[in-house]
């Protein structure tokens, strides 16, 4: 009689070994952290067994509010940014406070905090944390104002000045260097400039605070992105912006295109010379 060699029990993965350990090494990958392309969010509070938070992001980041749903204490939200820039993302809490940060695809966010303390929240992974005025977009900019003071950014006297900000991550918004070198070129007896960089790597920005390089005029960089606290008193919250003072720093023109808010005040100022 001949023998039979085979197990009384035969593996459900006998036969496909190779495919399922590829499978599970994928699975394991993929409970790590967000795939390509893909932004994470993920929170965990005490003393909030079950809610809905709010998701939403001003600038594009996702295209519609969404739904965050804790359950027993916790979340887990993944999202495809609309591009890989960075973006601001606001979450609503039940009390209708609310938490801003600004992350770029293949960030993973740990959110962590007590429910009966919101304010003191600790958020880890995104690029930079954004104060509630920055988001809320109040502003004490306005034509015929004067420019609220600081210290970053000086005027020289009997000149016009051309604030602008930007930075290397926003596709398109360097477009105000640009502008900026033809406003110089065009005016170079009356005016001067100033720009403000919202970069917050050393990489995309690699020289520290003040500095001067192709651009020839003044440029600031704080690597705090929209946390920058200029920002949030200025109310600042789209880029490229561009903002003109006459020598007593009253602002003349501000807006998002130099040839359609900025150029024909420059123009007025040069006709009546």
């Amino acid at each position: 009689m001949k023998k039979n060699n085979r197990p009384i029990f035969t593996p459900f993965f006998a036969g496909r070994g190779r495919g399922w350990v590829c499978v599970f090494i994928f699975l394991l990958l993929a409970s790590c952290g967000p795939q390509k392309g893909r932004l994470r969010i993920r929170g965990e509070f005490e003393n909030l067994p079950q809610a809905d938070l709010l998701l939403y992001s001003p600038d594009g980041g996702i295209m519609s509010i969404d739904t965050l749903h804790i359950v027993k204490g916790s979340f887990d939200y993944e999202t495809r940014p609309e591009d890989g820039e960075p973006h601001t993302y606001v979450i609503i809490y039940p009390n209708f406070t609310t938490l801003s940060f600004m992350a770029r695809s293949g960030s993973d966010i740990r959110i962590e905090g007590d429910a009966l303390s919101l304010s003191q929240v600790k958020v880890e992974g995104a690029d930079s944390l954004v104060r509630d005025e920055a988001h809320r977009g109040k502003s004490p900019l306005a034509i015929g104002k004067k420019m609220p003071q600081s210290n970053i950014i000086k005027q020289k006297p009997g000149h016009y000045l051309l604030i602008s900000f930007w930075a290397e991550w926003k596709h398109g918004s360097n477009v105000v260097n640009y502008n900026t070198r033809l406003a110089l070129r065009e005016h170079p007896d009356s005016l001067t400039a100033f720009t403000y960089s919202l970069d917050m790597q050393r990489a995309e920005r690699p020289m520290n605070d003040y500095y001067e390089d192709s651009l020839r005029w003044r440029t600031y960089c704080d690597y705090q992105g929209w946390g920058g606290p200029l920002l949030s008193k200025l109310g600042i919250r789209n880029i490229p912006y561009m903002i003109l003072l006459n020598p007593k720093g009253t602002i003349i023109a501000m807006g998002s295109d130099y040839n359609r808010d900025i150029s024909p005040t420059m123009q007025k100022i040069q006709d009546k010379r």
